[in-house]
């Protein structure tokens, strides 16, 4: 695995260095301190996945990897401080894969740092494929008449920024339905990944807080290092231990909202790695509600929705745009 570090810091670009080495799988394919170097650098070194900053001289991380992606599409894994989270969601939707906070010099070797670090570069390069997310739309099945729903919640993973954003930027302000998500996500970037999304849809978005519910034309975002749940016809944050090694957990919002809506719940399950909501997919359908299941093509990462589609627990398998189509279906239903 060759690896491009990307940082105008010589420091930081050192210590990722030393870092990776330490791995006896990991080269490094290259280094570069601006973003036009590593746009040049991806086209001569062809390095199976890049470590891309984002406030850099000359190009920045946002402007490189665009390029990168148009010219010589590679996995990129944003590294940035948490200050910089809106600029690092415009690098997602500019192509990159990840978002990772970038930890203060003296933290690089942190145990929890690292494992983390090193489990996502592996995650990250291993994907061979990038199928960006088509504009034109699905085949979409018209959800049967007179179905009273009234909740929407939804679980992604890796990818799912940009897919998330991709669905909710193409619902109205006045969409009918309150929408609960759980986006698998670093701690500290909670906040600006509601921000973005805030700048991106017509919609209101907001973190999840105790006592809360959606109502129509909310979002609301659950934070990350809690497990976002429904009891009794409210939202509660659980500081519970994580399952499936997530935190948020999709499982858990989706298997406590079946509970209370029963028939009257929409489960959106996103790409992402793992088996993360595929429980929660079978627990919605049986309770009588529907789930919308990415399809292959569409995902970045299959893991999740393919574990719920073996589970028989996805009732229709759509493409993102096909998803947002049947969502606004079931808009004009109430309408």
């Amino acid at each position: 695995m060759k690896v491009l570090i990307v940082d105008d810091s010589a420091i930081v670009r050192n210590i990722l260095r030393q870092v990776l080495q330490e791995k006896s799988d990991i080269a490094i394919a290259g280094e570069a301190s601006n973003g036009e170097q590593a746009v040049k650098l991806c086209e001569s070194a062809a390095p199976d996945l890049v470590i891309m900053d984002i406030n850099m001289p000359v190009m920045d991380g946002i402007q490189a990897t665009a390029e990168i992606m148009k010219k010589h599409p590679v996995p990129i894994l944003i590294l940035s401080s948490a200050l910089d989270g809106a600029n690092s969601f415009k690098a997602l939707k500019s192509g990159a894969l990840e978002v990772m906070a970038k930890p203060d010099i003296d933290q690089f070797n942190n145990t929890v740092f690292y494992s983390g670090f090193i489990g996502k570069i592996r995650e990250l390069a291993a994907l061979k494929k990038f199928d960006r997310i088509p504009s034109g739309e699905g085949n979409v099945p018209l959800p049967n008449g007179g179905k009273n729903y009234r909740m929407i919640v939804m679980g992604a993973s890796t990818g799912g920024p940009v897919t998330v954003c991709s669905i909710l930027e193409k619902l109205p302000s006045n969409y009918p339905f309150g929408i609960a998500l759980v986006q698998h996500l670093e701690s500290g970037f909670d906040a600006s990944f509601a921000e973005w999304l805030a700048s991106e849809t017509h919609l209101k978005i907001k973190i999840a807080s105790a006592g809360d519910l959606p109502s129509a034309g909310e979002v609301f975002v659950a934070p990350t290092g809690f497990h976002c749940a429904v009891r009794s016809g409210r939202m509660v944050l659980e500081d519970g231990p994580p399952v499936l090694n997530q935190k948020p957990s999709v499982d858990v919002l989706f298997k406590t909202a079946a509970s209370w809506f029963n028939s009257n719940l929409v489960g959106v399950l996103l790409t992402g790695m793992g088996t993360d909501g595929a429980e929660g997919c079978a627990e919605i359908v049986a309770h009588g509600g529907i789930t919308l299941v990415q399809d292959r093509t569409t995902s970045t990462i299959f893991g999740m929705p393919r574990a719920a589609i073996e589970r028989n627990a996805a009732t229709h398998v759509l493409s993102v745009a096909g998803i947002a189509d049947f969502l606004i279906k079931l808009a004009e239903k109430v309408w």
